[in-house]
């Protein structure tokens, strides 16, 4: 996993963000029920592993996230299990991530899913050096709302997540405390932050064109919102974590399926 310790913060001088954190894998719970390939790409909810970020305040900018999904079906015998990876951030700060799951229609209108996720990395950017360690869980409700359309469903999302961060590095601060980029006369700091960190996430999604046979499976348009709590550093010593946030993604998934 390829994430960054430290938050910069966005108001006046500083100028750089690093290390957003996904608040949700972004993974529909709706199963395809064949063998079948999900792609997405959107923009993720995401917190900051320092609420640092943007001067401390609670609201957060999304992060660019692209996943691929793999339901292998009755290829491996085991229907509902999911397998992939998923990438976010920008460049110079942007890990791949492997996913495991099991997702289960419980009837026409209900599935539900159970994700796991984790890495680990170390590297460079801007002056900060990090290593970094990343692991945690998801669970996922998908309710479906009948349309007079065949070809087109609405459809609410909730999600609850908790996810492990351990993470340690150098990096430079100002005057305040606050992460700044690095430039000869900056003033550095060894920083850590331990913790586990839990969000909500509820959404609405429209399904265009799902259906049990064909190649194309479905396409996907969705919005998400999520709130939780993110780490707290000042002058590198991690803080008691009381600083929410929220923060609202959206994207597009296409799923492929085995057309037999």
């Amino acid at each position: 996993m390829r994430t960054m310790l430290l938050a910069l913060t966005l108001a006046v001088t500083a100028c750089t963000t690093l290390g957003p954190t996904p608040a949700t894998t972004g993974v529909s719970a709706v199963p395809v029920g064949r063998p079948g390939v999900e792609l997405q790409a959107g923009i993720m909810p995401a917190f900051y592993l320092s609420d640092a970020a943007n001067d401390g305040s609670g609201d957060k900018s999304g992060t660019a996230q692209v996943h691929a999904i793999i339901e292998p079906d009755r290829i491996l015998g085991t229907k509902g299990l999911i397998l992939g990876a998923r990438k976010w951030g920008e460049d110079g700060d942007s890990p791949i991530e492997p996913m495991i799951g099991y997702r289960r229609r419980l009837d026409n209108a209900f599935s539900v899913a159970g994700i796991v996720y984790g890495g680990h990395a170390d590297g460079e950017a801007n002056g900060a050096t990090y290593e970094a360690t990343r692991f945690g869980g998801e669970l996922a409700i998908d309710a479906g709302i009948q349309s007079r359309w065949s070809w087109l469903s609405g459809h609410l999302m909730a999600s609850v997540s908790a996810t492990y961060l351990d993470a340690t590095g150098e990096y430079c601060v100002n005057g305040g405390g606050i992460a700044i980029d690095c430039e000869d006369e900056s003033r550095r700091v060894d920083g850590a932050v331990e913790g586990v960190y839990t969000a909500a996430t509820m959404g609405m999604a429209l399904d265009l064109a799902r259906r049990p046979q064909g190649s194309v499976q479905s396409v996907r348009l969705f919005l998400l919102g999520a709130i939780g709590m993110m780490p707290a550093l000042r002058e590198g010593m991690q803080m008691p974590s009381n600083n929410g946030y929220f923060s609202i993604g959206m994207g597009l998934s296409v799923g492929f399926g085995s057309p037999d």
